[in-house]
């Protein structure tokens, strides 16, 4: 199978929080893959990071430059006869992407939405999320009949692991719960749960990595708090407990693998982009005046308030900021800048405030604390990350937090900005296939670490900076 390092292989790289994450580079020589671990039946288990998502949708190229599909790619050469499957969409098909339009002087980029053709059939849900939305059954994976190793699923969340029927296409009506990514890799009318996929699949493999839970909050996020589950102690609760459900299927029999704890929402760009008052000195600069960024009162009371610096406006929102538009005061009508005016400030869809960020931190904390729990307490699996002491891939320390800030890796510098910093695509929140190289790269370290492995880690650098 090619390998997508396109030079020879040597562990130069860049150090980032205690992390050396290493790539290809000219003139040296290919070390020999090695392992004690037998990875010839990788399983990969998430959700919209695993899948492959980028640029808000998922295509076959996408999924080609999954993680997932990327280590696989580099612990072949350590396991004759490994081989690793992806239910991969047909060129052209899937539920379409964004594309880049152009890069304005104001620095806000504009896409546009590329559809995906050759659908099965197409349902109008009006109660979906943010608004009516267009579910789209696509066509049915190859691997249909056999799981595929890769069991990323777009859009899963862990409430729904047990949902009879949420990949059987009668479920796909307005208001019930269906996934089509779920959909098209199991046979026609099928009502396996998702925890019945990875019992089945985990049962015919020597390896797995376990990245799931960030769709669970990425709706209320995404939509400043308007829609999603809440995050709450109902929340946080049942995500635990279903995290445990599937971990006890990839760990037993002593199943070797490596467990991935969620990185902070604050470090991706549909938040980081638009901090408090790090915007608002942005746009002062940008229109040269000191005018304030005003939001709605959270509470809904019709109130507004001056931004603060724990307040989040959504990236999505940033072009708009400023605009001119209509807004009826008393009986006039008048034209203000969106968000710089005390009477059209920003609404609350467009913002991610204190007491909701608040929220979702709680819950993933509580999350993660219980995957390092579960990772060194139940299964004592021995992957333990050189930044601390603890069990799990931690992927903040690791790579979220040095992407965030400005790291250079073989003269190619990798930032949080979207498009320009190489490792998030045009949704704000899944990765290039750089990115995904280097969140690849995190987990191999940790793998080589763990088990004193030596798998060559892959040159980033290499691969393009979309996957359309």
């Amino acid at each position: 199978m090619k390998n997508f390092c396109l030079t020879p292989w040597h562990r130069a790289g860049f150090v980032a929080a205690a992390l050396l994450l290493n790539a290809c580079a000219p003139n040296q020589d290919t070390p020999t893959p090695t392992t004690r671990v037998d990875v010839s039946r990788y399983l990969a288990v998430g959700d919209t990071y695993t899948a492959g998502f980028s640029a808000g949708g998922l295509t076959r190229v996408s999924q080609e430059y999954s993680y997932p599909n990327l280590i696989a790619r580099q612990l072949q050469g350590a396991s004759n006869g490994a081989a690793f499957s992806q239910p991969l969409l047909e060129a052209g098909t899937g539920a379409g992407y964004f594309n880049l339009v152009d890069f304005p002087a104001d620095g806000f980029f504009r896409t546009r939405r590329v559809e995906g053709r050759e659908v099965r059939s197409t349902v109008i849900n009006p109660m979906a999320c943010s608004g009516a939305d267009t579910v789209r059954l696509l066509a049915r994976s190859a691997t249909a009949g056999t799981l595929p190793q890769n069991l990323g699923v777009p859009g899963l969340v862990l409430s729904q692991i047990e949902v009879s029927g949420l990949g059987n296409e009668t479920m796909a009506a307005p208001g019930a719960t269906f996934n089509p990514y779920f959909e098209r890799l199991l046979p026609a009318g099928s009502d396996q749960t998702y925890l019945q996929a990875v019992t089945t699949a985990a049962a015919a493999s020597t390896f797995f990595t376990f990245f799931l839970g960030l769709d669970d909050l990425l709706p209320y996020v995404r939509s400043g708090g308007q829609c999603g589950p809440v995050p709450n102690s109902t929340l946080s609760s049942q995500m635990r407990q279903n995290a445990k459900k599937i971990l006890d299927q990839l760990t037993a029999g002593g199943r070797p693998g490596i467990i991935a704890r969620l990185p902070s929402f604050a470090t991706l760009p549909i938040l980081r982009s638009g901090k408090g008052l790090g915007l608002q000195a942005r746009l002062q600069s940008k229109f040269s005046d000191d005018a304030l960024v005003y939001i709605e009162d959270p509470i809904g009371l019709g109130n507004t308030q001056p931004i603060t610096d724990d307040d989040y406006v959504l990236a999505t929102a940033l072009p708009r900021i400023g605009q001119p538009t209509a807004v009826l005061v008393g009986a006039t009508t008048l034209m203000l800048p969106y968000g710089r005016d005390i009477r059209n400030p920003l609404r609350d869809a467009d913002v991610l405030d204190k007491d909701e960020l608040s929220r979702v931190s709680v819950v993933l904390n509580s999350y993660n604390n219980e995957l390092d729990r579960l990772a060194t307490d139940v299964y004592k699996m021995p992957v333990i990350t050189p930044a601390k002491k603890q069990s799990t891939l931690d992927l903040d320390v690791l790579l979220f937090n040095p992407v965030a800030g400005s790291v250079s890796l073989a003269g190619v510098v990798y930032t949080a900005e979207p498009v320009r910093g190489n490792f998030f695509s045009l949704d704000y929140y899944s990765l290039t296939p750089r990115g995904n190289a280097l969140l690849a790269n995190a987990f191999i370290s940790a793998f080589n670490k763990a088990y004193r492995a030596n798998i060559p880690a892959i040159d980033a650098n290499s691969l393009p900076t979309s996957a359309q």
